[in-house]
Order: structure tokens, then C-alpha cells, then sequence
């Protein structure tokens, strides 16, 4: 019935939880029932009543008027429904043993941390959902709030009866509550390690990948290698050129080239280059895909390094590549982005207003290496 789901509403907006915690009171609940017109009446009485009847029968407690119609006369029908005992209420729509776990666990823990009172109060269901884990849950609050820069990976803590692979799955909530205990602004996301990062925790560093391309610079034999992103921070490398490209396999396939490396920038994933102030010093190119994307990102590197250079992102090898282009969705459209040149903001414009066709890209993996060779400057081979 209609009047059932309302009353079921009513404790899903959660006004009873918010009551209970600011100490207010949520009675009388009441709600009105349709109103019976004398069109009602004509159109079959019998249905009325038979409504009437099947409210009795759910032992709601209602009130009733007295109702005066032209053709019936005067009649006594219910006008609505009241609750005012709260038990009865919740006995009624079967949440009585539901709202006293959540008085004794909301008692629990504000006992303990008074502070989340606030949380509650937006948010009363959460009391609820954890009702099962807030022995564990707190355990995590208290360690943190006692240890808040702990330098350990998550993996290390030594928390009793909690197993940190609970620790991984609950962030949301931890952060939810330590923003609250701390008064600072929760996180948008807990992705790349930004809950580690937050409460002091150790996290996996990202990684740069990189080639020597000149056999007299080969670090210990060797050519290929992959170093945490601070590791590489620290890397001094004789070298005196660095390109920087998009594509892996372009990458693992770049020509043997006299003092210089290559690195897997990984779309825009070469932010994990930023702190390596040893590459200011370095002749410095970036190749990325011909497309609203690649510009960004070029954009992005030449924020961190003024002097990077771009190489075949130009009209050039649109023009004797054209045909090889393809359309595709963008991670991004129409970014207002800086630090490009005029030559390439030029491009970038034409990219952003599909002069070269819908959703114009021209991927670094279909220019033929031998064109890449041959525009490379001769005097690095």
C-alpha cells in the first residue's frame, strides 16, 4: 500500500537518526491520507470503504472526520496516519531492532570520539553499514590518531585482530572519519596512494622506464632499465640528449643514438618526471601522438621543462602522413592549454576544430621509422 511505502520513506530519509543525535523530538509522524471527494463517492463507495477497511485491518493508528456528502449523508472515514509512540512506529514497519543497534553503536563510538557526531549527523546510515566492522574500524582511527606520519607501508601495521587487507578496503570510511577527527577536507579519490600519502603511510613509487642508446654510456651492461621516480631524481647521467615518447613500442624500437636515452613517457603519465632537475640541463624532445591529447601533454612537460623541444608534431608530418590518421574518442576535449609555441598552437587549433578531419589523430607508430631517421639530425648517429 501507498500509505506503507511513505511511512518506509520517512525512516530512509533518515530524520529519526538526526533526531536522536541532536536529542529533538520526531513525533507526532503523520501522514495524510487522499482526500475522499463527493466524486469519490459517485464513482463507488464500496471502494472507499473497502480502503477503509484494510487500513483497520494493519492496526494503523488513525484519525478519523467526519465527512457530510449529498447523497451518503454524514460519514466517519480515516484522514490520516499517526504515530505517537516511536516503538510502535518502528514495530510497524519492522526497523525496531535496526534503530536500537544504531542508538547503541552511535553511543559507542561518540563515547569514544564525540567529534563524529557531526558525520553522523549527515550521514546516519553510516552507522549502520559498519555495524558489523566498527570494532575493527576504530581500532585503525585510534592507532592513526595516536601515530599520524607511522613511515610504514600498510602491509607492515600490527594492529590486533585486524588484518590489513581490511585496512585496504575500508579507506573511504577511515578517511571519512580522520577527516572529521582532524578537521581537515576528505579526499576525492583514494587512488594513487592518495590515502597513504595523507596519513603518512609508505606507497609504491612510480616508475620511469627508460633506454641508453649509446652503448659507451650502458649502466653495468645495461641498456634498459626501470627506476622508482625518486631514484631517477638522483640519476646523473652523462648523456646529452633525452627524447621523451608516448608510444612503448616506439620506445623499445628507438634508433641507436650517440649520448642519448629515451624515455617511455607513457601518455600523461610523465608527470613522474617534474622533480628530475637533472634533465634541465639536457637537450630535451618530446614525440607524442598528433592529436588534442599530445599537445597537452607537451604542454604539460614543457611546464616542468621550458627548453623541451617537439619533434614530428608538426604540418609536416600531418601532410605526408594524412592518409594514416585516425578518429578517435579524446580523454580530454577542447582544453585551453599553454606553453606551446605558435607554430604548434597553430596545429593544436586546427586539431581542436577538426581541420584535418573528425577527431583527427595521427599516432606516432604509423609514421614509418625510416622517415623518422632520415629527419632526425644526422650528427647524433
Amino acid at each position: 500500500m501507498i500509505v506503507i511505502d511513505k511511512l518506509k520513506k520517512i525512516y530512509a530519509k533518515g530524520d529519526i537518526f538526526r533526531a536522536y543525535i541532536d536529542e529533538k523530538e520526531i513525533l507526532p509522524i503523520e501522514i495524510a491520507l487522499k482526500k475522499v471527494t463527493q466524486k469519490d463517492i459517485q464513482q463507488g463507495f464500496s471502494a472507499t470503504l473497502q480502503e477503509s477497511k484494510k487500513l483497520k485491518e494493519l492496526k494503523l493508528p488513525l484519525i478519523y472526520k467526519e465527512h457530510n456528502f449529498k447523497t451518503l449523508g454524514k460519514q466517519v472515514l480515516p484522514v490520516a496516519v499517526r504515530f505517537d509512540n516511536l516503538e510502535m512506529y518502528l514495530n510497524f514497519i519492522d526497523k525496531r531492532v535496526e534503530y536500537k543497534r544504531f542508538v547503541l553503536d552511535y553511543e559507542n563510538i561518540t563515547t569514544l570520539y564525540p567529534a563524529l557526531k557531526d558525520i553522523f549527523f549527515k550521514k546516519p546510515f553510516l552507522v549502520l553499514e559498519y555495524s558489523d566492522r566498527w570494532d575493527r574500524v576504530l581500532k585503525i582511527v585510534d592507532f592513526l590518531m595516536k601515530n599520524r606520519h607511522p613511515d610504514i607501508y600498510i602491509r607492515e601495521l600490527c594492529i590486533e585482530r585486524v588484518d590489513t587487507k581490511f585496512v585496504e578496503k575500508h579507506k573511504k570510511v577511515l578517511d571519512l572519519l580522520l577527516s572529521n577527527l582532524l578537521h581537515v577536507e576528505p579526499l576525492n579519490s583514494i587512488s594513487d596512494f592518495a590515502f597513504e600519502k595523507k596519513y603518512g603511510f609508505k606507497h609504491p613509487l612510480s616508475q620511469v622506464r627508460f633506454r641508453v642508446l649509446d652503448e659507451e654510456l650502458y649502466i653495468l651492461g645495461l641498456s634498459d632499465l626501470t627506476l622508482t621516480c625518486r631514484e631517477f631524481e638522483k640519476l646523473r647521467l652523462e648523456c646529452k640528449r633525452v627524447f621523451i615518447v608516448e608510444n612503448k613500442i616506439t620506445f623499445l624500437s628507438f634508433f641507436d643514438i650517440k649520448n642519448s636515452i629515451v624515455i617511455f613517457g607513457s601518455g600523461y603519465g610523465v608527470s613522474v618526471l617534474k622533480n628530475a632537475t637533472w634533465l634541465k640541463d639536457k637537450e630535451l624532445f618530446y614525440w607524442g601522438d598528433i592529436d588534442e591529447d599530445g599537445f597537452a601533454i607537451l604542454s604539460q612537460i614543457r611546464g616542468y621543462f621550458s627548453h623541451v623541444k617537439s619533434i614530428f608534431m608538426d604540418e609536416k608530418t600531418i601532410d605526408g602522413f594524412k592518409e594514416l590518421k585516425v578518429e578517435h574518442a579524446l580523454k580530454q576535449k577542447n582544453m585551453e592549454i599553454k606553453n606551446l609555441t605558435e607554430e604548434e598552437m597553430l596545429v593544436y587549433r586546427r586539431l581542436q576544430n577538426d581541420f584535418y578531419g573528425k577527431n583527427f589523430r595521427l599516432e606516432q607508430e604509423k609514421i614509418p621509422f625510416d622517415y623518422i631517421y632520415y629527419n632526425l639530425e644526422r650528427k647524433w648517429f
